[in-house]
């Protein structure tokens, strides 16, 4: 219990994929993106997903999850009514405050699906899986929220060997009080081969590809971990990129195209590489099991804010 509550006070809002709000941009950055909203936009990312390898029952299960939220929470949300728009921040604003409030009325015992949940949905054949249950040895404490949306929901997401599936890959990963990035990243790859993970199409730039954020917390100086604080699903799309993604439970799905992975790594380090002077590594992310091309620290930070 008590490692519980430690947990959850230090990283609740990374377990949820909750959107950590920067302090610090530089000046003119710039964000193409969608919240899925109509039917056109949809057709043109479902079938990019199939194009790279995810199947159709998968890209229509998550199209089931974002006509849920749009329709229950998104009219007064401030989404992209349609297509793609391009703006000159990284960090898109939302009436979280409405969102929270519309889907309370309607799913007062349902907190909705995270990042996790979502890319699960899509990648879930994509990566190989032991046959054996996960033995979780009570290190899922991170994941307490997403076992009791997939026990509220309204749909049975996942069957009971994908559930066992989604644990083994998003439990918490032991690790050692260090801010070496290499470390962590070992650490990452040895639990994986551990568990018998495998991503089916690694290396293969025309298939979708998880990426991942994965944090370093520190409960004590003896007592460390890592775990995927948010996550998404890459694919080509028109030449380029595009990266979709739930922000939080009860935060809006986001489409972004991106040119290259280092902005990519740019969006995702700004909005989560926001510490200072702290004991424990920055985020880091990863493709697949790999550490990402184009990863770096969060070029915006200490930048004037918006």
């Amino acid at each position: 219990m008590k490692k519980l509550i430690l947990i959850t006070i230090l990283s609740l809002g990374a377990i949820s994929c909750e959107q950590k709000k920067t302090t610090t941009e530089k000046a003119a950055p710039t964000l193409t993106y969608s919240n899925l909203v109509d039917t056109p936009t949809q057709e043109k990312v479902q079938q990019a997903l199939i194009a790279a390898g995810i199947s159709a029952s998968n890209a229509s299960a998550f199209l089931e999850s974002v006509a849920l939220f749009n329709q229950t929470a998104g009219a007064k949300a401030n989404l992209v009514p349609e297509g793609f728009v391009t703006i000159d921040s990284l960090l898109p604003k939302y009436d979280e405050v409405a969102i929270q409030t519309d889907w309370t009325a309607k799913y007062p015992a349902f907190q909705g699906y995270n990042c996790r949940l979502t890319s699960f949905t899509l990648l879930r054949d994509l990566i190989a899986f032991p046959d054996k249950k996960f033995a979780s040895k009570g290190e899922d404490e991170v994941l307490f929220i997403d076992r009791e949306s997939l026990h509220n929901a309204p749909k049975k997401l996942f069957t009971p060997a994908e559930e066992n599936d989604f644990f083994a890959l998003f439990t918490e990963v032991p690790t050692t009080n260090t801010k070496d990035i290499n470390t962590h990243l070992q650490a990452m790859q040895r639990a994986w081969k551990e568990r018998g993970i495998t991503f089916r199409y690694k290396g293969d730039p025309t298939k979708a590809s998880l990426i991942s954020a994965v944090f370093h917390s520190q409960i004590t100086p003896e007592e460390n971990m890592l775990f995927v604080g948010h996550v998404g699903v890459l694919v080509p799309y028109e030449g380029k990129l595009l990266f979709i993604e739930k922000l939080a439970f009860q935060e809006p799905y986001q489409a972004i195209i991106f040119a290259n992975r280092t902005e990519l790594s740019d969006y995702l380090m700004n909005r989560y590489d926001v510490e200072w002077e702290q004991p424990n590594a920055i985020p880091f992310i990863m493709e697949n099991d790999s550490l990402m091309d184009g990863y770096r620290p969060n070029p915006y930070k200490g930048a004037k804010s918006e």
